[in-house]
């Protein structure tokens, strides 16, 4: 998607909503082309660099082998050497975005992670892998369930020999979808206690390749706690994700 105004987003939810919530083996979709060359260019350029202090504490429970991976908390702080990380950050848990993402997966309610809990900027070296799971579907820190995941790639020229295709698995751990993680791909899919995906194939790219990605999870209030709501479109608001990106 090309630069997104809110008529554009929404549009889009509203087309792609059944597809979405049929997807099998569980409710998912796939961009490509999610951001403008231009924004996508930024988010690139704002990812950290190889030697960047905040890969030094990197903390992942279901990454393995060699890999390299950052995903723990993201203060505005950390976040604050590149404003074209913050803003792009931000935007993806703005109220429009949260509003085109319940329209798309048919869930109310739903809320950002403030802390970037698990999410963030994330890479991957040659032998790396991630083991095949279901994430976790209730943060204790924020007393809230897990809904979504949204995953940004940001690999250009990726070849299909190096591995690193998220597959999605049924309850039986079938592959029944794999996704290669081409630059400016994005996977939106609804978190569950059966919703397993990963790539447990080791990575064979070249030393000096990294599989990169941005991550965001989105909550919503535990089962009990919800309340039926109907999702409105905001009128007058206008969303444009380059905006955001100068």
């Amino acid at each position: 998607m090309y630069n997104i105004d809110h008529l554009e987003l929404f549009s889009f939810a509203k087309k792609q909503e059944s597809a979405y919530q049929l997807n099998a083996p569980f409710p998912h979709i796939v961009i490509d082309d999610f951001l403008s060359e231009q924004s996508y260019n930024k988010i690139k350029k704002a990812f950290p660099k190889k030697h960047d202090e905040i890969w030094k504490t990197p903390t992942n429970i279901h990454t393995v082998g060699k890999s390299v991976t950052r995903n723990g908390e993201f203060s505005l702080k950390e976040l604050g050497y590149c404003k074209n990380a913050q803003a792009f950050f931000h935007q993806l848990n703005s109220g429009l975005f949260l509003t085109f993402l319940e329209k798309l997966t048919g869930i109310n309610g739903l809320l950002p992670d403030p802390y970037f809990s698990e999410g963030g900027f994330h890479r991957m070296t040659k032998d790396g892998y991630l083991d095949i799971h279901a994430d976790f579907s209730h943060s204790d820190r924020l007393g809230l369930e897990r809904r979504l995941n949204l995953i940004l790639y940001l690999n250009d020229s990726w070849k299909d020999s190096y591995n690193g295709q998220l597959g999605l698995y049924d309850q039986n751990l079938n592959k029944k979808v794999s996704i290669s993680p081409i630059g400016n791909r994005a996977v939106i899919f609804t978190t569950s206690d059966h919703s397993y995906h990963g790539h447990p194939d080791p990575l064979t790219c070249p030393k000096n390749r990294y599989r990169r990605s941005i991550a965001l999870y989105y909550y919503s209030l535990p089962t009990k706690n919800r309340k039926k709501s109907k999702i409105v479109f905001p009128e007058d608001s206008n969303f444009n994700v380059d905006a955001t990106l100068d």
